[in-house]
């Protein structure tokens, strides 16, 4: 019904859907059980409750890619659909590398573009990388109607929450008793679950003809690094080992320099990166908990059938393949790969599609769901209508997917601290390079040739800033990269190209770069400079 021409909030919430966003960090889809070999969803082998809802209940999307394999660019890239070349901060600032303002803005940011549409917004978890800064911008915009979430999102434990109720115009930091916390455990995934039903119970508990529809963000810090368990799930798969791929500890020389200059594992990486795996399950069955408590909150108040639920993650993660002893950062498969799940009302059950799309993707797509007009300016293409079929909805078909990295420094392997002091376990702390004990006599040096560096790299300002094709359709499968590291992009300061065909070699062992005949190297490098040029409108 109407009233003066303004839809009442009980017309409001029947006609729009409810949306719950679940963005992990970290989370891969190919470190699975498989002792030898990629696994199809990774580590969501390890969620049965999660699989049950959104996998037998809802859509996986097998060939679902991030943008920028690192967490505050994707994120940024996530809630603005903008690519990173058009967020960018070219004064060498920004939140590695990226401005981060258009996601707390009323209108560039997924949070108020809803808000400002009538839903009811609530955040719950890490956002961006500069968290603080991005919920007093979401406050002070009013671009959010509700935020309760830890200001030390890379503390399991974190003790501060950061409090918002817009109704009543209110902002606190709320400090947890550590010896007797609110919800039982101070542990921030759990902490993160019964925030998020306690604000459902707030705004489902109204009369149902003044509810409002609802976007629940929520973002728990599992898997990233430290992965600090719970107490209740550290005992979890004991004897579970990282899977030893065919990539894993290979030498690479046709690759890019830092990586090509990585010494063999020795038995010490391995046995961090073992460890590494298993407490990254361990803080996914949190997650699982998570699920579980919001999908029953949602079915508790009967509004289960006009919510949609979609599950991601920021990017992926590897341990050990092609020497890299852990991290992101990279084009490859394991870093770019990412999970994507959703169910809801007109979504298949039990069913995979194999189109091709990505995380600047989801912004048009949630608003297409949500009836919200696509504002021109966004780089992403909605794939509403490939999940939903009985409605004439967007089904935007592309079989290229642009990826983009400028590296945030020189790194060496970083596992997890937590357990660093009894080093019983391994013997020795982390390893940073190949030595027995694993300490490195001096600072890192970046070797040019294969092999023999004294540390472990991940990142390098030197030869880890790139940019990619990932191709997908009937005759191709393959990916196209060039590194850069002046961020010019021209053929005198493009430094190296790879080219593999992930069909025959899925593990991208083998750079065939220097097969290709020019005329496909120019094609590729024609096709590249179109997506990497584009903005808004002109984005293919």
């Amino acid at each position: 019904m109407y009233l003066c021409g303004v839809l009442t909030t009980a017309a409001l919430s029947a006609v729009k859907p409810n949306i719950v966003m679940i963005l992990t960090d970290d989370q891969d889809t190919r470190m699975g059980r498989n002792p030898s070999s990629y696994s199809d969803i990774g580590s969501l082998e390890s969620q049965p409750k999660l699989r049950k809802e959104m996998m037998e209940g809802g859509v996986r999307m097998e060939n679902y890619f991030v943008h920028t394999p690192i967490c505050c660019p994707s994120r940024t890239e996530y809630f603005t659909g903008r690519y990173f070349h058009n967020l960018r901060s070219s004064d060498g600032k920004g939140c590695m590398h990226a401005n981060t303002t258009d996601v707390h803005l009323m209108n560039t940011g997924l949070f108020g573009l809803l808000t400002s549409h009538g839903y009811e917004t609530g955040v719950f978890g890490k956002t961006t990388n500069d968290q603080q800064d991005q919920l007093d911008g979401l406050v002070a915009e009013g671009s959010v109607t509700w935020i309760d979430s830890p200001l030390d999102y890379n503390n399991y434990n974190c003790s501060v929450y950061y409090r918002y109720n817009k109704t009543e115009g209110k902002q606190y930091n709320e400090k947890i008793n550590a010896t007797d916390p609110v919800y039982g455990s101070i542990y921030q995934t759990s902490q993160l679950s019964n925030r998020t039903a306690a604000w459902l119970d707030v705004i489902l508990s109204v009369p149902e003809a003044d509810r409002k529809p609802f976007f629940a963000y929520i973002g728990p810090h599992a898997p990233h690094y430290p992965a600090y368990p719970a107490p209740w799930h550290a005992d979890l798969y004991p004897d579970y080992e990282a899977p030893r791929t065919p990539n894993y500890n290979l030498s690479s020389p046709d690759k890019t320099n830092h990586i090509r200059q990585n010494a063999g594992l020795t038995e010490l990486a391995k046995c961090w990166e073992d460890q590494l795996f298993r407490d990254r399950w361990r803080t996914l069955a949190s997650v699982d908990d998570l699920v579980e408590i919001v999908f029953n909150k949602v079915r508790q108040y009967g509004v289960f059938d006009n919510t949609y639920f979609i599950y991601s993650s920021d990017h992926g993660y590897k341990l050990g393949q092609w020497r890299v002893a852990d991290s992101k950062m990279h084009p490859y498969e394991t870093d770019i790969r990412i999970p994507f799940l959703i169910s809801g009302p007109g979504i298949p059950k039990n069913a995979t599609i194999s189109n091709v799309a990505g995380s600047v993707d989801l912004l048009p797509t949630i608003l297409e769901i949500a009836g919200v007009e696509v504002p021109s300016w966004i780089d992403g293409r909605s794939f509403a209508g490939a999940l939903i079929t009985d409605k004439q909805l967007t089904n935007h078909s592309r079989d290229v997917w642009l990826t983009e990295y400028q590296t945030i420094g020189q790194l060496t392997m970083t596992i997890a601290p937590i357990w660093a002091a009894d080093k019983k376990m391994c013997t020795y702390p982390e390893p940073k390079g190949p030595t027995p004990t694993g300490k490195v006599n001096g600072s890192c040096v970046e070797s040019t040739n294969v092999g023999d560096g004294n540390c472990y790299l991940v990142d390098s300002t030197k030869s880890n800033t790139w940019r990619a094709l990932r191709i997908i359709n009937a005759t191709h499968n393959m990916q196209y990269i060039q590194y850069d590291h002046t961020w010019t992009w021209n053929t005198s300061t493009i430094q190296f190209y790879e080219l593999y065909d992930v069909a025959a070699d899925p593990y991208q062992m083998h750079n065939l770069y220097d097969t290709y005949p020019d005329n496909l190297k120019d094609a590729l490098n024609h096709e590249l400079e179109n997506y990497f040029g584009c903005s808004g409108a002109t984005c293919p």
